[in-house]
């Protein structure tokens, strides 16, 4: 069954000032995601506390947006970063699920 895409406005936010190569590359993620309902390694993948990751390398940067799955066909964006480390910003975390809480997912 197709997920229905839905986005935060702090998820929007981030993905309108990228570069439309990364736009790109997010865009054809989401359709995946939408299509099958899951990403594979290094399209996405699971972090914690039932929130998931979209990936985008490009240029020596890596481009990330977090999302959760709600209700039966629903998949939420919840926000989006750019990091410099391997690993996810604690504070990215906790930012995502805040903002899963104010949302009720």
């Amino acid at each position: 069954m197709k997920k229905q895409i839905i986005f935060t406005p702090q998820a929007r936010h981030y993905l309108k000032d990228l570069p439309d190569q990364v736009k790109a590359e997010f865009n054809a993620n989401f359709t995946v995601l939408s299509e099958t309902g899951r990403l594979e390694f290094p399209d996405g993948c699971k972090l914690q506390n039932g929130l998931f990751e979209v990936r985008v390398a490009m240029g020596g940067n890596a481009y990330r947006t977090i999302y959760c799955y709600a209700h039966q066909n629903e998949i939420w964006i919840l926000n989006g970063f750019t990091k410099k480390t391997q690993k996810t910003p604690e504070r990215e975390l906790d930012k995502a699920l805040a903002i899963m809480r104010r949302n009720g997912l």
